[in-house]
């Protein structure tokens, strides 16, 4: 290959835009940096986050309400508790409280499952569920993931 080749494949490599670049910053936090940062009023909106991904740390002292999400897939990791997942495809006096999200009394027919630290569980998008503390506080991770749209026929 000459000089000038390499030249070339090189210029058309610098001016190809590249999808794997991240906008996202890196970040390193400490255990106790993360507890401390659910804690307080003054919690992080979310740790990295953009159109289709967010991670944010949460903390709960009550239970939840039963609610759906047609948007997005949740992902939480445990960090500290105990809960109950109350889990299912059904729910009594379902009501759209904005678009795509949905409040209801109880799941009707459904699941539980007990989680503890270190659990992880995959929400799909339009799954009911509520968690149900426990323990005096649950303290978790979750991710939000688009809900990938289906491809055209």
């Amino acid at each position: 290959m000459t000089r000038f080749h390499c030249l070339f494949a090189g210029l058309a490599l610098a001016v190809v835009p590249h999808s794997a670049s991240a906008e996202v910053a890196f970040k390193f936090i400490t255990a106790g940096q993360a507890a401390q940062m659910v804690s307080g009023p003054k919690a992080p909106d979310g740790l990295a986050a953009d159109e289709q991904f967010s991670m944010t740390l949460r903390k709960r002292t009550v239970s939840s309400h039963v609610e759906k999400h047609m948007g997005w897939n949740e992902e939480l990791v445990i960090q500290e508790g105990t809960i109950v997942l109350n889990y299912g495809d059904k729910a009594t006096n379902e009501r759209e409280i904005a678009p795509g999200e949905f409040n209801g009394d109880a799941i009707a027919g459904g699941k539980s499952v007990v989680m503890h630290p270190g659990d992880i569980v995959i929400l799909p998008a339009g799954t009911w569920h509520e968690q149900v503390l426990q323990t005096p506080i649950m303290r978790y991770i979750l991710f939000k993931t688009t809900k990938k749209a289906a491809a055209p026929k």
